[in-house]
């Protein structure tokens, strides 16, 4: 498995590899640290998996995520992101993200994500299933 890796954070990049390591024997990890390198990069090789976070020097937002889909299209996207908000996890995977981790998540949840998008499925993070729990017991009561 060869999974790419865009994220300026140098110790993050370094735990999500190890995860990703421990989760995939053998897998093969690239780190781009803006989203420029991160499209060269995937270009450049046949990606399995790229794990990106939305916040870079070069591109902030869902934008990145945009950005990226447009120039990679076929390539399976997670999103790890400080952002936890429902509007921003619903844009990312109505803008074709496989999975969205907060990186506020446990070291688990990263190690499932890549487990489920690996496996053709999309991620959802317990946040996003809070919200929608939290908007229904809100209209039952309304």
């Amino acid at each position: 498995m060869e999974v790419l890796l865009i994220d300026d954070q140098a110790v993050t990049v370094q735990v999500y590899a190890a995860i990703v390591r421990k989760t995939f024997s053998g897998a093969r990890v690239s780190i781009a640290v803006d989203l420029t390198d991160g499209v060269q990069l995937a270009h450049g090789r046949n990606v399995d998996l790229v794990l990106l976070d939305l916040s870079l020097p070069n591109s902030s937002g869902v934008q990145t995520l945009h950005r990226f889909r447009k120039a990679c299209p076929d390539v399976p996207v997670i999103i790890v992101a400080a952002a936890e908000d429902e509007q921003t996890i619903r844009a990312c995977l109505e803008a074709g993200a496989r999975g969205y981790v907060p990186k506020t998540s446990a070291i688990g949840a990263l190690a499932g994500a890549v487990q489920v998008v690996a496996a053709g499925g999309t991620y959802v993070p317990p946040e996003l299933h809070k919200a929608e729990l939290k908007a229904a017991r809100d209209r039952k009561a309304g």
